[in-house]
């Protein structure tokens, strides 16, 4: 920023670094090419053309974690937002700067040290909120599955902010497994089905940000019921007919609890919306922010995958060539029918797998990983968001007995496009 010179900017860098900006609209960690760091730099001093960074201390300190070369630095930056940028114009008369914050630098242990993750948290500019502002704007005026701002403004609404409560989740996750406490705090049924103390937290969170736009939302969310396919099923009820809402939200704050617990990132957040008055689903989001993958459908608008429409279609029309996942419910009959099917299809099929995420194994038939997933006794939240994606990217989602699926079915078989037909009855039959 000092010596506002790309090229030596530029020079820090290797191909690409990871950066986490703590206190950004998206904090996510993740890896970018190390010339878009660069660019969006310049961008900050087009806009701030006499600003001046200093430091309160560093950046001289090193710090070894785990045979790794922390440097950090505490600073601030004087200045002005004098220069237009980012099609945001300059105040008249321009504003003052105050800005400051702390950056962790990890460098690589090269003869030439290169950055290899930056870890900012800082407060921002007026012109960075005005730049956050201006995308906000831009976000809802233009946004990939609507035509116009007044292209059903209510679902348009939702949609967002289904989103926004799924990243917002997604942090907490992330968040839980960095801090290495994400273990047990309670027993359902049995060993199988786990809470940690994140689940609760995660949907507080949803919850709360759907009620920052939906004061008084119709909310399902599974910490919110009681264990067993019974309490499942009658909280599914219960939701559809009482409230004065004329939608219903449901949630799973944490699909793959058990896989969160123990530190493997296969876990993801679901939210579905569903309108009472005819029982069928009108959105659907699976967020798996460990890939920031961000999987969207709303009823007859299509399905996505990062604002890009996916097709559920991997050339797989023959049960040899199609790899299935299997289900792994906690309750022991269910399982015990889930891995008889799995032994029936095992000589059948290219391959099986386990997850036991039922989110992210739905999102993976609809954007072409899998061929096939069959699971018994899943509760709505584990299916409802991940039906309508499936449905809206072309593939097929029956119950395990053939008959249409619904919002009120628990055991079922969802296949690609190209699986929907011969594939999918011959795993029925099987």
């Amino acid at each position: 920023v000092n010596e506002k010179d790309p090229i030596m900017l530029r020079s820090c860098f290797g191909a690409s670094a990871t950066i986490r900006d703590i206190c950004s609209t998206n904090n996510n960690r993740r890896t970018v090419n190390s010339q878009l760091l660069v660019d969006r730099c310049m961008e900050f001093v087009t806009a701030h053309p006499d600003c001046f960074v200093r430091c309160h201390y560093g950046p001289t300190e090193q710090r070894r974690t785990n045979d790794e070369t922390w440097v950090f630095a505490n600073w601030y930056e004087i200045g002005h937002w004098s220069g237009d940028s980012c099609g945001i114009m300059t105040p008249n008369p321009p504003l003052p700067m105050a800005c400051e914050g702390q950056t962790r630098f990890k460098v690589s242990e090269d003869d030439e040290p290169k950055i290899e993750e930056l870890v900012v948290t800082r407060t921002f500019t007026e012109w960075e909120n005005a730049l956050i502002a201006k995308k906000k704007c831009e976000d809802v005026n233009n946004h990939y599955i609507f035509s116009s701002n007044n292209d059903n403004e209510l679902l348009r609404s939702m949609v967002i902010t289904a989103e926004k409560a799924a990243r917002a989740a997604g942090k907490v996750i992330l968040d839980g497994q960095e801090s290495l406490d994400s273990s047990v705090s309670e027993q359902k049924v049995n060993i199988k089905d786990i809470v940690t103390k994140y689940d609760k937290i995660t949907q507080d969170v949803i919850e709360q940000t759907i009620r920052k736009e939906f004061p008084h939302p119709s909310f399902l969310g599974e910490e919110n019921v009681a264990a067993g396919g019974d309490a499942s099923t009658e909280a599914l009820a219960r939701a559809l007919s009482n409230g004065s809402d004329d939608y219903v939200w449901i949630v799973d704050p944490i699909d793959g609890t058990a896989n969160f617990a123990s530190g493997l990132n296969l876990c993801g957040v679901t939210i579905a919306v569903v309108d009472k008055k005819t029982n069928k689903a009108l959105i659907g989001v699976i967020y798996d922010p460990h890939r920031e993958e961000m999987f969207v459908a709303v009823d007859g608008r299509g399905a996505y995958c990062n604002q890009k429409p996916i097709q559920s279609n991997n050339n797989a029309s023959l049960l040899q060539d199609t790899i299935i996942n299997a289900g792994c419910p906690a309750d022991p009959n269910a399982f015990a029918a889930s891995m008889r099917g799995a032994s029936a299809l095992n000589s059948k099929c290219r391959g099986l797998r386990v997850i036991a995420c039922s989110a992210l194994t739905l999102a993976w038939i609809a954007s072409n990983r899998l061929g096939a997933h069959f699971g018994y006794d899943l509760s709505s939240w584990d299916l409802v968001a991940g039906a309508l994606i499936i449905r809206e990217a072309g593939g097929k989602i029956t119950n395990i007995n053939g008959s249409p699926y619904d919002v009120q079915t628990r055991s079922m078989l969802a296949t690609t496009k190209s699986c929907s037909g011969g594939v999918h009855d011959e795993i029925l039959q099987v």
